[in-house]
């Protein structure tokens, strides 16, 4: 006899201890399974669209007590208008949520993503079809928190190779600049580019659902969640796009974001797309990036911050100082 109800990440730490799982409190909603004895014996949370922290205890296996969890996640987001949820699973585990209803959208060597519910990314890559031409079509997936003079260059560089360059902006809100104004700042940025299409990354490009690492520079753990983003733009976005060519800058600063080009450069051959890994454009010898940009805001010095973006970019933050320095004065990230 098992009883159901929600559950504090409190409670649920040391179930999701004994399963081996790394217990983060960051959840919207817990929900657990008890025995005839009160004690926990299964638990998962729901965090933003993510089915996430799916226990349940070994002694219990073959209780279906994994199918109640997921039905009782399931039925919470239908709550909060949530249309489509998704989850990492095991590559040994996936068979049994697909049993429930999940698709398999893209797998690894060591997870694989599923989701369930109606849109989903195929319903997303009928949207990107739109904007697909038979053209030599290059690709930039970029953050631009702020958006420089060395996102800007490579921009210029794409545009030398490719008829068409499509730049996806990292749709995650992770960043110190939220992404409305990045998205809008890219788009200023290359206004004055006719072969330049800038559209929103969704879930599905950089995310934390895709490869969390980035957001939080964990160079040990990029190797297998970048492999998934990888493996997305492949299979999908990119023939949605029509993509021939993706493009992303050399990366000496960051060890998470060099591991995610590697990645790349193994990986996307195997869908015909050819990576171009440019040199960084350099400013006084030292490579142009957002984090300095950032840097300089925090430190109050407009006139450095301003010498590293375009035009477009400086007149933003010069009628928006006070905000920048809000934005800047968060945790980094790239």
């Amino acid at each position: 006899m098992f009883t159901e109800g929600t559950v504090t990440y409190r409670e649920a730490r040391p179930l999701l201890e004994k399963c081996g799982l790394f217990p983060v409190d960051c959840a919207d909603y817990r929900v657990g399974i008890w025995d005839s004895q009160d004690e926990l014996v299964a638990t998962g949370a729901l965090v933003g669209d993510m089915l996430q922290m799916i226990a349940v205890d070994p002694a219990y296996q073959g209780e279906n007590l994994a199918a109640k969890v997921i039905t009782a996640l399931i039925r919470e987001t239908s709550g909060r208008g949530i249309d489509c949820v998704y989850m990492i699973a095991k590559r040994q585990s996936a068979a049994q949520f697909e049993a429930l209803g999940f698709k398999a959208v893209a797998a690894t060597a060591a997870a694989v993503l599923l989701e369930w519910g109606s849109g989903g990314i195929r319903a997303f890559c009928k949207t990107l079809e739109g904007y697909r031409k038979p053209q030599r079509t290059g690709c930039i997936v970029m953050n631009a928190n702020p958006f420089t003079k060395g996102h800007r260059y490579l921009v210029e560089q794409a545009c030398e190779v490719c008829e068409r360059v499509i730049v996806l902006a990292v749709e995650e809100d992770r960043s110190e600049f939220p992404f409305e104004v990045r998205l809008a700042l890219i788009r200023e940025g290359v206004s004055d580019l006719p072969q330049v299409t800038v559209l929103p990354g969704s879930r599905y490009v950089i995310s934390s659902m895709t490869f969390p690492a980035y957001f939080v520079r964990d160079a040990a753990k990029s190797l297998a969640e970048s492999e998934m983003d990888a493996v997305l733009f492949g299979q999908y976005i990119a023939p949605a796009l029509g993509v021939t060519d993706r493009f992303v800058g050399a990366e000496p600063l960051s060890a998470s974001t060099a591991v995610y080009n590697e990645t790349l450069q193994r990986l996307l051959p195997q869908y015909g797309i050819a990576l171009h890994i440019l040199e960084r454009k350099e400013q006084e010898d030292n490579p142009i990036s957002a984090s300095a940009v950032r840097k300089h805001i925090a430190e109050n010095d407009r006139a450095a911050a301003a010498s590293l973006v375009p035009e477009t970019t400086a007149v933003w933050l010069e009628a928006n100082w006070e905000k920048a320095v809000q934005f800047c004065t968060k945790s980094s990230t790239h």
